[in-house]
């Protein structure tokens, strides 16, 4: 049997990495261990991983807070596994995930470095996005353009590719997922499993701030630069996110609709896709009839997961 390591960085969340040990263990794969790295956390979080250190459970403590490149790295130098898999620390994951990502990736060649799955966040009970995967085999296009591919927490990744790239970017101060797949996608195939395999918990505290994410596509732009022209579709994938749909939701929330629609439209122009479309048309009601809508769009959402019998997971925990 294949042996399996999560890979899990931590800072003060001593109130939701215990669930995330829990979902390793929680595992139908027998042969896995979670590897904790407690990132220089100044609240409980050493005592609650201390608790729980085990031989499936190892847990190591930063000096000090060295960032989450840093820890991600330092817990794949401890992991034993032969596959890596990455969970943030108040993501959770369906039982069987493990298990059928690892039956996938023995059944591809050597040029398969990751395989992921979909998934989905909630906030307040109410499922606010899907992310459901569609590429597979060479991506390093797409997702050079877009902003990674599937939910990090997702991604099961063979040990040698992830040594292949050399880790993280540890220079990278956020967005370390993406930057990670780009790089992966650069030297080998994706593949995926359809479900929607893994839960996300949004909370004050683990929302990107609009400034962080402009930061971020910035820090991409700059890495990637000659990357990007050479792949001109990715190029304007990435400028029609960044910076004119961030655009136009600035202009939208000063009361400048007519200018938000323009904005819109000219991402739209580089991008032709119906959110795009519909972000336009919408623009025109105004702040408040965009932030409505966009209420009803995530009851919708929150509708048609439920439907399907998607979420909520039968019989497993969805607290902390």
């Amino acid at each position: 049997m294949t042996s399996v390591s999560v890979l899990i960085p931590t800072y003060n969340r001593a109130a939701y990495v215990g669930g995330a040990i829990d979902t390793v263990l929680e595992q139908t794969y027998s042969d896995i261990e979670a590897v904790v790295v407690n990132d220089g956390s100044d609240d409980d979080t050493r005592a609650v991983l201390d608790a729980r250190a085990g031989d499936r459970v190892r847990v190591f403590h930063n000096d000090e807070n060295r960032g989450i490149s840093y820890s991600f790295n330092r817990a794949a130098a401890e992991a034993r596994g032969e596959y890596l898999c990455i969970l943030g620390d108040d993501d959770r994951w369906h039982p069987v995930k493990v298990e059928r990502q690892v039956r996938r990736m023995e059944s591809l060649g050597d040029e398969y470095g990751v395989v992921y799955t979909g998934g989905f966040c909630v906030r307040d009970d109410v499922v606010t996005d899907v992310s459901r995967p569609s590429w597979r085999g060479d991506i390093y296009p797409e997702i050079l353009g877009t902003f990674g591919v599937g939910p990090h927490s997702g991604h099961m990744i063979r040990r040698e590719a992830f040594e292949a790239v050399d880790g993280f970017d540890t220079a990278f101060p956020r967005g370390v997922d993406w930057d990670m797949s780009i790089r992966l996608a650069k030297r080998y195939k994706f593949d995926y499993l359809p479900e929607l395999f893994v839960r996300r918990t949004l909370h004050d505290d683990n929302i990107s701030r609009e400034p962080e994410q402009m930061d971020l596509y910035s820090l991409v732009l700059d890495k990637y630069a000659d990357e990007l022209y050479r792949h001109p579709d990715a190029l304007c994938r990435l400028y029609s996110q960044w910076y004119y749909q961030k655009r136009a939701t600035h202009a939208l929330h000063r009361g400048e609709t007519r200018r938000a629609a323009r904005y819109f439209l000219s991402a739209f122009r580089l991008r032709p896709t119906a959110t795009l479309a519909l972000s336009c048309l919408v623009s025109m009601l105004g702040p408040r009839g965009f932030d409505a809508a966009g209420t009803v769009r995530r009851r919708m959402t929150d509708w048609r997961i439920r439907a399907t019998g998607e979420y909520p997971w039968t019989g497993v925990s969805s607290g902390p």
